[in-house]
C-alpha cells in the first residue's frame, strides 16, 4: 500500500543542519498545555533539540506499517540506524499496535501527524508504562490514545524497545548536540513567523534518525506561555546517525 503524505508547505528555512518545513498545523488541537510555573521558568527563551523516547517509538511503529514499508519519502532507509531498526523490530510487524496504526493510516494518511503530535505528550513512568507528561494533555487529539497506550506498552516490553533506545543514547546525544549548536531563538521565529502571529517563548525541535520528510509544527499555549513544537527533517545525512558503536546497557532513565 502506497500512501502519499503531502503536508501543505508554508515556509522552508534552513536552521543549521536542519530544514524546518512547516505545515499549517496550528489548527490542530492535538496537544494542549497545562504548564506549571516550573515548566515556564525552565523553558522561557529556550530552544532545545530532542529525540523523545515516545516519538521514536512511534516512528519505529510507522516503519513497520505497510505505509512505512513502501514509502520512500518520509523514512531515511539508507542509514545503518534504519537497518538496525529493521533487524531488531521486524519480528513485531504483526503486533496489535502496528496493526492499529496500519488501520488508522489506511483510513486517513494524515493521522500520522496526529499520532506523532500526541506521542510527544507522553513519557514512560517508573513502572515502565506510557503516561502523560504533567505539562501536557491530549483531550482533543483525533487519535484515541486510550486504545494505543496498553498496546504501545506491550510492544515496548515484548520488543525490548527501551533497551534498544538506551543502547543508542550516544548516537542520539551526538545528533542533539550537533543540532543544538546551530539553533537560536531569532532564527526559529524567522522560520515560524510566516504562519504564526506572535513569537513563542520556547521552541522544541524534535528530531529522529529515521525521519527525512513530512515536517510540521504545532503551537501550544497555556497560562500566557507560548511554545512551538517543530518536527523537523535533517539535510545532513552524516548527522542522522553517529558512526560510534552504540553502547550496551539496560538501565532506563525517564
Amino acid at each position: 500500500m502506497k500512501i502519499n503524505y503531502n503536508a501543505p508547505m508554508i515556509c522552508c528555512v534552513l536552521l543549521g543542519a536542519v530544514t524546518i518545513l512547516s505545515s499549517g498545523c496550528k489548527s490542530y488541537d492535538d496537544v494542549a498545555g497545562r504548564y506549571t510555573s516550573k515548566h515556564i521558568k525552565a523553558n522561557t527563551n529556550q530552544i532545545t533539540a530532542q529525540i523523545p523516547e515516545t516519538d521514536e517509538l512511534g516512528y519505529i511503529l510507522f516503519a513497520l506499517t505497510d505505509a512505512g514499508q513502501t514509502d520512500n519519502t518520509i523514512l531515511n532507509k539508507e542509514t545503518p540506524y534504519y537497518k538496525e531498526v529493521v533487524k531488531h523490530f521486524a519480528g513485531f510487524k504483526n503486533h496489535k499496535a502496528v496493526k492499529l496504526l496500519n488501520a488508522e493510516l489506511f483510513r486517513d494518511a494524515k493521522s500520522f501527524n496526529h499520532f506523532r503530535n500526541g506521542l510527544y505528550a507522553f513519557t514512560f513512568n517508573e513502572r515502565n508504562q506510557l503516561a502523560l507528561k504533567s505539562d501536557y494533555r491530549i483531550d482533543l487529539n483525533r487519535i484515541d490514545f486510550r486504545r494505543y497506550a496498553p498496546l504501545l506498552h506491550d510492544f515496548a516490553v515484548k520488543s525490548n524497545f527501551r533497551k534498544f533506545y538506551a543502547n543508542h543514547a550516544d548516537a542520539y546525544t551526538k545528533i542533539i548536540q550537533a543540532q543544538s549548536q546551530q539553533l537560536n531563538m531569532t532564527a526559529a521565529w524567522e522560520s515560524m513567523g510566516k504562519q504564526y502571529n506572535e513569537p513563542f517563548q520556547s521552541y522544541k525541535v524534535i528530531l529522529s534518525p529515521l525521519m527525512k520528510g513530512y515536517s510540521s509544527s504545532l503551537a501550544i499555549s497555556s497560562r500566557g506561555f507560548r511554545e512551538c513544537l517543530i518536527f523537523s527533517e535533517s539535510t545532513n545525512k552524516a548527522m542522522l546517525y553517529s558512526a560510534v558503536k552504540p553502547t550496551g546497557g539496560s538501565n532506563y532513565n525517564d
